[in-house]
């Protein structure tokens, strides 16, 4: 049965491995494609949305004597508005690419919170994959060499918290990501029935990179 709405992309991987390039690549290619969407920069409206619907949780939280941080609420606020945008999104276009969606989220509240020993509420983590593993069909994770991710974090315009560490702090942080994308990625397919594929950005140019990730979206998009 053919489902009247987009399929829903997200590209995920470390920094430096290209995403944002591939993801304007393939829009500016293929106009039936929406990208552009993330976890930042949402309307207030939305998030305020988020936030009220957020309130419970919070509350629960500190009842239980483990109070959510500000980054942890804002994190899990805006993927709650993400979410709703999407799902409006969704009836206009073919393909949505999301750039940082909810495997990046989630991966995002593991690696910052997580190694510390606190972790989001359970019941909370459940119901945000469930919500979007009805909602994500494709991920594809974007990959280069640790040398190769690093030479790129330090070379572009845009600014990273890893930018100016040496090259061992890097790879263990692009190590650390890694892990946590799996995790959350291992957590979807179980849900749901996500298509996890996978391409590598260090052996070929730009150009080359965003023909083969269109290869695998015409391949995801013709079995809908």
């Amino acid at each position: 049965m053919r489902r009247e709405r987009a399929v829903v992309v997200e590209l995920v991987g470390p920094a430096g491995a290209g995403k944002t390039t591939l993801a304007q690549g393939v829009s500016e290619t293929d106009a039936t494609v929406r990208s552009g969407l993330s976890l930042w920069g949402l309307p207030r409206r939305h998030l305020f949305r988020s936030a009220m619907a957020l309130l419970p949780t919070i509350l629960g939280a500190s009842v239980n004597r483990t109070p959510l941080r500000a980054g942890e609420m804002a994190q899990m606020i805006r993927l709650g508005a993400l979410r709703r945008i999407v799902e409006q999104e969704a009836t206009r276009h073919r393909v949505i690419i999301l750039d940082e969606g909810p495997v990046f989220a989630l991966s995002w509240l593991d690696v910052f919170f997580s190694r510390n020993g606190e972790r989001v509420p359970a019941s909370w983590r459940r119901r945000v994959v469930a919500e979007w593993a009805r909602l994500l069909d494709v991920v594809v994770f974007i990959d280069a060499s640790d040398i190769t991710l690093a030479n790129r974090i330090r070379t572009r315009d845009k600014d990273h918290m890893v930018k100016g560490l040496p090259d061992e702090e890097i790879f263990g942080f692009s190590a650390g990501f890694r892990r946590a994308f799996e995790r959350a990625i291992g957590e979807l397919s179980q849900t749901g029935h996500i298509v996890v594929d996978t391409l590598k950005t260090d052996t070929g140019p730009v150009d080359e990179n965003t023909a083969h990730l269109m290869t695998k979206l015409q391949k995801r998009r013709n079995g809908h």
